[in-house]
């Protein structure tokens, strides 16, 4: 994540950062983008740019972030209704992971940083700290919240910690964005598998 000198830049500087980054990263790969010619394009100093930032990672996570942000602008895991009947519950659950996909998959700059991220692998620790970034957001305490509620009419199981099967799901999209990347699944197949496999991964054993 930034620095804390971040915040209190002028907010158009920090949309030029990000917008010229985030272009950068999405047309030559995270591997391939330079820190350097990105600072050079944004038309900062190499010093301002350390001030904001520790390195290329940190900028890439904000990037992220800021992406996933924007194109999930109307979400709302609020607005999920707690049904106690087990049926009326999944439909919920697809209602709302339809819409989150479908959210991102129109947004063409976001999915290329998801494919960036995902040609990365998940053992990298640009990875690693956006899933633990993403355990101290607060809708990632609303998912659990749906969660919990789902053990508790019976609908998710409880024999594996629900935190180790978020992080299980995780793979599962990784998967999807590798198949749509390589065409062997298109965009409304990618929204159902993803149904499909979250209720086969959660489900309570019978």
């Amino acid at each position: 994540m930034p620095l804390a000198r971040y915040e209190s830049i002028d907010s158009s500087l920090k949309d030029r950062i990000l917008d010229v980054s985030k272009q950068d990263f999405a047309t030559h790969g995270y591997e391939g983008a330079s820190y350097n010619q990105i600072i050079q394009k944004i038309g900062i100093s190499k010093g301002s740019m350390y001030y904001y930032f520790e390195n290329k990672e940190d900028l890439f996570i904000t990037c992220f972030l800021d992406a996933f942000t924007n194109a999930t602008v109307g979400f709302d895991y609020a607005s999920f209704s707690f049904e106690d009947d087990e049926q009326a519950y999944w439909n919920s659950i697809k209602k709302i992971s339809s819409k989150q996909w479908n959210d991102v998959l129109q947004h063409p700059l976001l999915m290329s940083l998801m494919r960036q991220l995902v040609s990365l692998g998940t053992d990298h620790s640009i990875f690693r700290k956006l899933n633990s970034l993403c355990e101290g957001l607060s809708e990632y305490g609303d998912l659990m919240s749906i969660l919990e509620h789902g053990v508790q009419i019976g609908a998710i199981r409880n024999d594996v910690p629900l935190n180790v099967l978020i992080r299980m799901n995780t793979e599962y999209e990784v998967w999807l964005i590798q198949e749509l990347q390589e065409e062997r699944l298109d965009r409304e197949q990618v929204v159902d598998k993803f149904f499909e496999m979250f209720r086969r991964l959660f489900e309570m054993r019978r």
